[in-house]
């Protein structure tokens, strides 16, 4: 990764920096002969000045996700860092004003990194990932390397898989003190000063020749010197794409790559490609910049670009290997990695390359200081936020790792829809597993696809119509291979993960009164089947009495033997439930049933008596209202009307312990009386009247 390099690209592209990845496929590629993945497929680039893996806060959590999603690969270096790091002192000049010489890794203006390579190879180790490290090549020296190859060579848990020098040394934004040393002799050379770049100063051939021929010959000392350290170390240089990735955009790119490999390609196991198909910066779909859309879909170029780095190889190094050192959005910030695109682009980017043929591929970075807090607010480039948040490329790596573990065999998957695209992985295990993404953002895809799915399967759904506040959710299922052999539906932008269950089956029953009077207990009857295996007493299951789409009441059931459960429940109102059971296991397929129940409300027991139905005028009578059972609404209201007068309330009152309330009442002429219940969430509501002489 570069940093301040837009202008001195430009001079490199000879034209304006593309904004987008030019020429990149538009529809989805057929289906690919599988490929057998390397023991870390999945990596990450960790820079020296990265605090994440050093600080006990953050380390262990880190650590953590970076497992659950098959991180198998540590790229130290830090971008341009590399080109200016000590890894003896553990010191950076970046903020030396230019001054690249070796004194100044001790001097006043450099800066102790946070993560020394002691502690990045022990983070390796506990992750059970390799080290692919990149030496400094543009400050540093061919002994200062192979100090570092010997170091790790000799010393436990500090094992390098792959060594790069120097980061991207075509670039005039890189560290370069060997311009000034023979063969070229380039004088006054300084990075990030246009004027100074040999492709502004000498031409645009007349340059690139310039930086191609000082590498080739330079890292060849490296490269002898190295391997006197470790004849054994695997070594490799920079690739350089052509106009047509955008964000990496390399002008005379040919110059470089047929110079550099022709001088060394003796010499080299791999070439580390850094693909940044955009360069902006800022939001999607605005300023001119790429929708979420393009940004998804520009993986479709991913397989012309591997066939340009595999026709030079096969020139110039036939056994070195393709390795993407680097890759994101673009070399800028964009608010990608904060909205789900960032995980439908990162899932892409990595099964594209590796069904392609590369080794591996490293996400850039780990994480940046672009959002100090958990959650992504502002424009990124990361993986992770500064205190460890996962953002959503860190979800495309989890769905792609399912796919993508080391030893699979994968190959891209022909799909019905050109929005559709679709990888397939023979896992290590023998079970198959399958990836499909569609990159529409507005419209679903029903897709049909041929596979070597059977049986059960477990589904793995993220989709950005359904998410969560920070764009991570995941929601998990079952199916079938016949379930989906007539096709399946695909939410607009998301990723689904089908994969041949290794689970033993399960089944349940659910059964149960279809209606009940509110009041009453609902009682259910289940049982549980567990494959072939009489199922033993005490197996817990879950119930739930869902109203609607809301789940109002857990219950825990405990089987007997051979799998029968019973589970009673008083529903809180009237209306129509849904009680669902369910079983989940490591061992077996989940089990679900369901049973629907109608809670109808009861007519309400009412009562009233009067103390007398005849009597004097003037007398007094005594009027009883009675409430029986009463559940939540335990008001009664008692009326009287004489003869020729109106209906008013004389008694308005809560119950007592024996659901009653009465009143006095002196009467005067033939009198009616009403009691009256409102009714509740168990009873309707209810009147009775009685009269008395006068």
């Amino acid at each position: 990764m570069f940093a301040g390099a837009g202008a001195t690209l430009a001079v490199l592209a000879g034209a304006t920096l593309p904004g987008g990845a030019a020429g990149a496929a538009t529809s989805a590629p057929a289906a690919s002969g599988a490929v057998k993945l390397s023991a870390a497929p999945l990596g990450i680039d960790v820079a020296p000045w990265d605090s994440l893996l050093a600080n006990s806060a953050t380390q262990s959590k880190v650590q953590s996700l970076l497992k659950a999603a098959g991180v198998t690969q540590l790229h130290y270096g830090g971008g341009v860092t590399a080109d200016l790091y000590d890894w003896q002192t553990d010191t950076d000049i970046g903020n030396c004003n230019g001054n690249t010489s070796m004194a100044e890794f001790t001097a006043k203006c450099a800066v102790n990194d946070a993560l020394p390579f002691s502690l990045l190879s022990q983070n390796a180790r506990t992750l059970g990932a390799q080290s692919l490290v990149t030496v400094n090549y543009g400050s540093g020296t061919p002994a200062m390397a192979a100090a570092w190859v010997n170091q790790a060579s000799t010393t436990a848990g500090q094992a390098v898989a792959y060594w790069e020098i120097g980061n991207e040394s075509y670039g005039c934004w890189e560290a370069n003190n060997w311009l000034a040393e023979a063969p070229e002799l380039y004088q006054g050379y300084q990075a990030n000063e246009n004027a100074t770049c040999p492709m502004v100063a000498e031409g645009l051939d007349a340059g690139m020749t310039t930086m191609a021929s000082s590498y080739a010959a330079n890292a060849g000392d490296y490269m002898t010197a190295m391997k006197a350290a470790n004849p054994n170390a695997k070594l490799g240089v920079p690739w350089a794409f052509d106009w047509t990735v955008g964000g990496a955009t390399v002008g005379d790119n040919q110059i470089w790559n047929d110079t550099v490999l022709g001088q060394d390609g003796k010499n080299i196991s791999f070439v580390d490609a850094h693909w940044y198909p955009f360069g902006f910066g800022g939001n999607t779909a605005s300023n001119g910049n790429p929708t979420d859309q393009t940004v998804i879909q520009s993986v479709t170029q991913i397989p012309a670009e591997y066939a340009k780095i595999r026709t030079a190889l096969n020139t110039y190094a036939p056994s070195a290997n393709v390795i993407v050192g680097e890759t994101g959005v673009s070399y800028l910030a964009t608010n990608v990695p904060c909205k789900p695109a960032g995980a439908l682009f990162a899932a892409g980017d990595a099964l594209e390359w590796l069904a392609a043929g590369a080794q591996s591929i490293d996400w850039w970075p780990l994480d940046t200081d672009a959002n100090l807090g958990t959650t992504c607010a502002n424009p990124d480039e990361a993986m992770f936020t500064n205190a460890g948040g996962p953002l959503t490329p860190y979800t495309g790596y989890l769905l792609a790792s399912v796919l993508a573990q080391p030893s699979a065999k994968l190959s891209t998957m022909a799909t019905s829809s050109s929005d559709v695209l679709g990888f397939q992985s023979l896992l290590p295990n023998g079970k198959s597993a399958v990836a499909l993404i569609n990159t529409s953002t507005s419209s679903s895809r029903k897709v049909t696809f041929s596979s070597s799915l059977a049986g059960n399967l477990v589904t793995e759904s993220y989709s950005a119509g359904n998410q969560n506040s920070t764009n991570s959710l995941i929601v998990s299922g079952t199916s079938t291979a016949s379930a989906i052999a007539g096709g399946i539906t695909l939410p607009a932008e998301s990723i689904t993960i089908l994969k041949a269950s290794t689970l033993k089956p399960s089944s349940m029953t659910l059964t149960g009164s279809a209606s009940v009077k509110a009041g009453t207990k609902v009682t259910l009857k289940g049982k549980l089947s567990l494959g072939n295996i009489t199922v033993p007493a005490g197996v817990s299951v879950k119930v739930y009495r869902k109203l609607g789409s809301k789940t109002q009441a857990t219950l825990t059931a405990k089987t007997v033997a051979g799998g029968g459960f019973t589970v009673t429940d008083l529903p809180p109102a009237a209306g129509s439930y849904v009680y669902q059971a369910s079983y989940v296991s490591n061992t077996y397929l989940p089990a679900s049933a369901s049973h629907a129940v109608k809670v109808t409300a009861a007519k309400p027991s009412l009562k009233l008596a009067l103390s007398a139905s005849s009597v004097r005028p003037g007398t007094k009578i005594t009027v009883t209202g009675t409430l029986g059972a009463p559940h939540v609404n335990k008001t009664l209201v008692i009326y009287a009307q004489p003869k020729g007068g109106a209906k008013k309330v004389i008694k308005r009152a809560t119950v007592n312990a024996k659901g009653q309330i009465s009143v006095v009442y002196p009467v005067t002429a033939n009198t009616a009386f009403t009691l009256v219940f409102a009714g509740d969430s168990w009873y309707t509501s209810g009147t009775l009247t009685a009269a008395v002489k006068a």
